[in-house]
């Protein structure tokens, strides 16, 4: 019994999937960063076109008003 999904789709699947897991690579190496940085320091990812609904990732427009905070 064959995959339901085209080869074209498997390959997008698998792109997303990559591409989360970089993301998530990101995030954690980005917070070992800011662990060591000295006291004041932040990493804020941030992303323009989509909001990834990850812990210690933002929006744009949601890291724009805690800029507007600083």
């Amino acid at each position: 019994m064959g995959s339901s999904l085209s080869l074209y789709d498997q390959r997008d699947i698998r792109t997303a999937v990559k591409g989360r897991s970089e993301t998530l690579a990101r995030l954690h190496l980005g917070r070992a960063w800011q662990e060591q940085a000295e006291p004041g320091y932040r990493y804020l990812p941030v992303f323009q076109d989509k909001d990834i609904s990850m812990t210690g990732a933002y929006p744009m427009s949601e890291f724009l008003k805690i800029l507007a905070e600083l």
